[in-house]
């Protein structure tokens, strides 16, 4: 299957599951550990042992231990990982001045051939690593600087008949990302692009490291371009929302609701009218015949007919603004966001790229994005939240919200206070 064009590309929801730091609170929590062999009880050295989805990790040393520290609080996905070993996850959560001591057993790993694997489409490889990269990596200016350096691990599924493409790492992705200054090894555990029904999601565990440079100016471009990236991002408005400064960052954020369109007639006229005028188109014919709507052969009511086609075809709901927050807080209650359905978030700190081909119908060329929230949200204190699968995002996000664009968790952008 052929990638599709940017054109349905505009529709699609995209499930991204990361985690959100909000702020940044305090830097004393400790996590001390030892990494073990679950059958042997041998130390398991050089694991890699970080923090899913930030700049923090370590290995463990030829004893097996491990230090982590120097983090907010808050809640954290912690991750293990060594060959030929099963990947180890899970979530702590800190608070206050905490050290946390904790032993993990290391599962050596049964390999079985997941299913993509085995239905993998070895012909049509090159069409489809190139369908995977847009959608993973993206089409944005950030893209073309980001390079996927063993994609060979990649295999593809094309279900034609379910119209969706499926992909599987045989080891963790390594991303070199030289526009934002990171490599990024990506544990990808899921990947599916539904054509059908514009749906894009993908599940897996980043680690990131800062590439190394000892040109001056690449690292002042760098900086420049992450603090570009984070300004209206998922994670500047998810922290902005936290702190309660929608106004402050320039976010406008409303209500997003469905109702009725009030350009469309109601079904029960369209059905009566339509059914009408086909009766007609046969009696002038003669007989049953398939309708070709403005064909000149058509009764007096072909106009008609073809007005009551256009009707049904019309949406039945439409967009409408409800309700604006203008802070942010009033999306929460205690540590939870409290609001389930869309959201349309303008970011007036900046315009649209000028290569997003998918341009607002306001003049005024903001970002415009929408946030789909599903069931209520727990915020802990660095800003994780939970559930992650309860989140989309459609529109500018959706574009620029690829993993070439990607931040940490962790990222602070330059000239902002700590606590």
């Amino acid at each position: 299957m052929a990638f599709n064009s940017f054109s349905d590309m505009s529709k699609i929801f995209i499930l991204i599951l990361l985690i959100v730091l909000v702020g940044n609170k305090g830097h004393s929590q400790s996590v001390l550990g030892k990494i073990t062999d679950s059958r042997t009880n041998q130390p398991v050295q050089f694991a890699n042992v970080y923090f899913a989805n930030t700049t923090i990790g370590t290995t463990t040393n030829p004893e097996g231990t491990f230090k982590l520290s120097g983090f907010s609080s808050g809640k954290y996905d912690l991750t293990v990982s060594f060959v030929g070993y099963n990947t180890y996850s899970r979530s702590l959560e800190l608070k206050g001045n905490e050290t946390l001591e904790i032993a993990i057993e290391l599962v050596p790993e049964v390999v079985n051939l997941p299913e993509v694997l085995i239905m993998a489409d070895t012909s049509n490889w090159k069409r489809n690593f190139q369908s995977f990269r847009n959608y993973f990596l993206g089409t944005t200016p950030a893209s073309t600087k980001a390079q996927i350096t063993n994609k060979k691990a990649l295999a593809f599924y094309d279900d034609n008949n379910r119209r969706t493409l499926y992909a599987h790492a045989r080891e963790p992705l390594v991303i070199r990302n030289d526009w934002l200054g990171y490599e990024i090894t990506y544990d990808m555990i899921s990947f599916q692009m539904e054509y059908r029904d514009g749906k894009l999601a993908y599940y897996g565990v980043p680690r990131f490291s800062y590439l190394k440079t000892k040109n001056k100016s690449r690292e002042k471009r760098w900086e420049r371009n992450r603090n570009k990236a984070y300004k209206g991002s998922f994670l500047h408005f998810f922290r902005s929302m936290a702190e309660g400064n929608f106004e402050k960052d320039e976010f406008l954020v409303f209500e997003l609701l469905k109702i009725p369109n009030p350009d469309r007639l109601p079904d029960k006229l369209i059905d009566e009218r339509i059914s009408y005028y086909q009766k007609g188109v046969k009696a002038a014919s003669g007989g049953s015949v398939t309708i070709s709507v403005g064909s000149a052969n058509v009764f007096d009511g072909s106009d008609s007919l073809s007005y009551y086609l256009k009707e049904r075809r019309k949406p039945k709901e439409v967009d409408s603004l409800g309700r604006q927050f203008k802070t942010g807080k009033e999306l929460l209650e205690g540590d939870y966001v409290n609001y389930i359905g869309m959201l349309q978030i303008i970011y007036k700190g900046a315009k649209e790229a000028l290569e997003y081909p998918f341009k607002s119908r306001s003049t005024s060329r903001y970002q415009e994005s929408r946030l789909l929230i599903k069931d209520r949200l727990k915020l802990y204190d660095n800003g994780y939240y939970e559930d992650v699968r309860s989140t989309y995002i459609e529109g500018y996000w959706s574009w620029i919200g690829t993993m070439a664009s990607l931040l940490p968790m962790d990222y602070v952008p330059p000239n902002t206070k700590t606590e």
